[in-house]
């Protein structure tokens, strides 16, 4: 899968790639943002995003990787964040886009793309996944597959009335629906079903990425991984990490998944626990 592939910030494939959907990029979408958007298709991008091979209490191995539609995203959420804050600058960070409006119609247009961009993003690696771990271990089957978004907002009907449900750090999690809560890089991660309509995405974090090198060891934060095949730690990125390790994903730098799980035990019905294995990190 490391060969596979692209792992990190900025790194695409090296060749444009094809999908039908290209056509609806936006005009305003400057070179460097489409080219971006053509070759991180099938990439898995920096930051908090891994894939990773997981034991399962339920007696399964899961294959589990958290990546979503990369630059473009990104682009379009500034685009419009900042129509919003022209159109309502008394409001700060805290500006809005009316939904019938004609920004707001753009906004949800080109979100919606972004959304359908993250699923095919994600598809694309799982095949490649799913490959490889066939080639390696002859005869394994594929029973199911989970797949959802976060940091999005839908329009959906909740108590009888209309609503717009944003969903930042948080993921759907309706009635007979099945979601994914990850740990970090060595703690668990748990399958959950049927919430009040929304869980937390992740474990969250207990400091920031640059709090945690500068205040984290990596004697412990390898002693943190023990029994998880992973690939260490690299330098930091730019000038303020000039000099540091990049520990910001280590498992000292989340809440402990346990507690969170059992925060939330009245939204989510756990259904099963994984463990993690091996790991690959943007």
């Amino acid at each position: 899968m490391k060969r596979r592939v692209p792992l990190g910030e900025g790194r695409g494939h090296e060749k444009p790639q094809n999908w039908s959907r290209f056509d609806e990029l936006p005009d305003w979408l400057d070179g460097r943002a489409r080219e971006l958007a053509f070759k991180n298709l099938g990439s898995l991008g920096g930051g908090n995003h891994f894939i990773e091979i997981q034991a399962g209490d339920d007696g399964l191995v899961w294959l589990l990787l958290h990546s979503g539609s990369r630059n473009l995203g990104y682009r379009i959420a500034e685009r419009h964040h900042q129509i919003a804050k022209e159109r309502h600058p008394e409001l700060g960070d805290l500006a809005f886009l009316e939904a019938g409006s004609e920004e707001g119609r753009a906004y949800i247009r080109e979100m919606n793309l972004a959304l359908a961009y993250a699923p095919e993003n994600r598809a694309r690696m799982m095949a490649a996944f799913k490959e490889t771990l066939g080639h390696t271990c002859a005869g394994v089957t594929f029973l199911k597959e989970i797949n959802i978004h976060h940091n999005y907002a839908a329009k959906e009907e909740h108590f009888g009335e209309p609503v717009w449900v944003h969903r930042k750090g948080a993921t759907s999690a309706q009635a007979g629906e099945e979601g994914i809560i990850p740990g970090s890089m060595g703690p668990p991660s748990y399958i959950v079903a049927e919430s009040f309509a929304s869980c937390s995405h992740v474990a969250g974090r207990t400091m920031g990425r640059m709090a945690a090198s500068r205040m984290l060891s990596k004697n412990a934060c390898d002693r943190a991984m023990a029994g998880v095949v992973f690939y260490g730690w690299h330098a930091m990125r730019g000038k303020k990490g000039r000099g540091l390790l990049d520990l910001s994903e280590a498992p000292q730098a989340y809440k402990n998944i346990d507690e969170v799980i059992a925060a939330e035990l009245d939204l989510i019905e756990p259904v099963a626990r994984l463990r993690p294995l091996g790991v690959l990190k943007g």
